[in-house]
């Protein structure tokens, strides 16, 4: 083989590796997608409009194996529609499965910490509704795995230790931990739109306690339907009155 046609044949190798990592490049960067850059897994809630009510109250749960459970609630009536099945990604946006045209919206583009319903052709929904169209998705990270120690309930004091007057929101189980000198509380919840509080009952240990301090963080617990929060201080609140109960944050 001759010089030239070697030196050649090496230039012919060394563009097509050249092309080659340019393709891989290419590939690389478009994979870069809602699905494998962001942390879409959870329920997403917003109440969206309505053309014959004051709105829908709207919570789709999106799961890592691509189930999906939409539920709409009339807020003037006493319809609730739940449905589910599986969705479809396709770019930034997904497509739930087994919707009928015009039943329920089926198109959303998944976004960070939120999800945007779009319309029947897949476009975004513009106007002056269009922010409310956005699904918030629950939980707030500011408040959630952390434990809060128990400093007041109903404006007094209270005197106790990390250990034994506690509440911690575990967010992978929907379940809050709680604790006042005596059982351990188990109550289900969910943080919509970072402030709003929903808690329902769960279960307790059943020791026989020495004070009424738990029974004051039962009631708590099943009255509070808002949250406070900063970086070392937590409130759990009834509409706008005072804080039913204070805690600090424990590092």
């Amino acid at each position: 083989m001759t010089l030239k046609l070697i030196g050649t044949t090496f230039l012919i190798g060394v563009l097509l590796a050249s092309c080659n990592s340019v393709k891989k490049t290419s590939s690389n960067t478009d994979s870069h997608t809602s699905q494998n850059s962001l942390d879409w897994q959870g329920a997403y809630y917003g109440v969206t409009p309505c053309a014959s009510c004051p709105g829908i109250e709207t919570e789709l749960t999106l799961t890592g194996d691509q189930n999906y459970v939409l539920t709409r609630k009339y807020i003037d009536r006493a319809v609730t529609d739940t449905v589910k099945g599986k969705f479809n990604w396709k770019g930034n946006q997904i497509k739930l499965k087994g919707i009928k045209s015009g039943d329920a919206p089926s198109m959303y583009k998944v976004e960070e910490g939120k999800i945007r319903q779009l319309d029947m052709k897949g476009a975004g929904i513009t106007g002056q509704l269009a922010k409310n169209y956005v699904l918030i998705k629950n939980g707030n990270l500011s408040v959630e795995n952390k434990r809060w120690k128990l400093i007041e309930l109903y404006g007094k004091p209270i005197k106790g230790t990390p250990e034994a007057h506690y509440i911690i929101f575990h967010a992978k189980d929907g379940k809050i931990e709680a604790k006042a000198n005596c059982n351990v509380i188990f109550n289900n919840y969910k943080i919509r739109n970072q402030y709003q509080l929903i808690i329902t009952p769960g279960i307790t240990t059943l020791m026989a306690c020495p004070d009424n301090i738990e029974q004051e963080l039962v009631k708590v617990l099943a009255e509070a339907d808002n949250l406070s929060v900063n970086e070392t201080n937590l409130s759990l609140n009834k509409a706008r009155m005072a804080p039913l109960a204070r805690f600090e944050l424990v590092k």
